[in-house]
């Protein structure tokens, strides 16, 4: 009989240890785990506190809205107060009056850019915010007047929709690009002298927290 217990209770410590080498692991896997969830959360969440702190060096105060109501989208989407919200980008509208080049300058200094034009949509949007009687730079040029023409995001236009008045663009002098209302046509867009003074109108990316 001492015989028969002693394998049994070596039968039964090797299997005490091997649950516990199995929880202890389990235990390991499951820290880990946390760890990562922690890291990859602070992570997501630094990055649009980030972006807000870049936007607050322009801006005194942005307006938010909600935008999802699920767990994992994005809830809030912010623009600085005073642009206008459509999409994934905020607008503003300048009703200053300058070069091609200085009016991208301005866009720059407020963490954006003039802006691209991608859809239909986008393009109604805008010219809801628009007074006919202006012309407006977009960010749209042809930087060598060879026909070439790209946005200020080195886009080709080609790739994007376009809205040309008819006839335009023409003169080869004429390089940049710009949106004005004729009647009967309506908006459309128009190339115009980089050197011309016109109002213009500012793009950046929406921040989502």
């Amino acid at each position: 009989m001492e015989q028969e217990r002693q394998p049994q209770g070596k039968a039964v410590c090797w299997t005490l240890k091997l649950w516990s080498v199995a929880v202890i692991s389990m235990l390991l896997l499951s820290t880990c785990f946390i760890s990562s969830c922690i890291v990859t959360y602070q992570f997501m969440m630094n990055k649009p506190s980030r972006r807000l702190s870049e936007l607050h060096t322009y801006h005194s105060s942005l307006t938010c809205f909600s935008e999802g109501t699920m767990v994992s989208e994005k809830m809030w989407g912010c623009c600085p107060n005073h642009w206008k919200s459509f999409g994934s980008s905020c607008y503003l509208i300048s009703t200053k009056e300058n070069f091609w080049s200085i009016s991208e300058q301005n866009c720059i200094q407020m963490g954006a850019h003039l802006v691209v034009i991608n859809t239909e949509a986008e393009q109604n949007f805008i010219t809801q915010q628009l007074d006919e009687s202006f012309t407006y730079f977009l960010g749209l040029s042809d930087p060598q007047g060879n026909g070439k023409w790209q946005w200020i995001d080195n886009t080709p236009s080609s790739q994007n929709v376009r809205f040309w008045h008819p006839q335009e663009p023409n003169l080869p002098e004429e390089r940049c690009a710009s949106i004005v209302y004729w009647t009967p046509l309506k908006w459309g867009w128009n190339n115009v002298f980089c050197d011309n003074k016109y109002y213009s109108i500012c793009e950046m990316r929406k921040i989502y927290i």
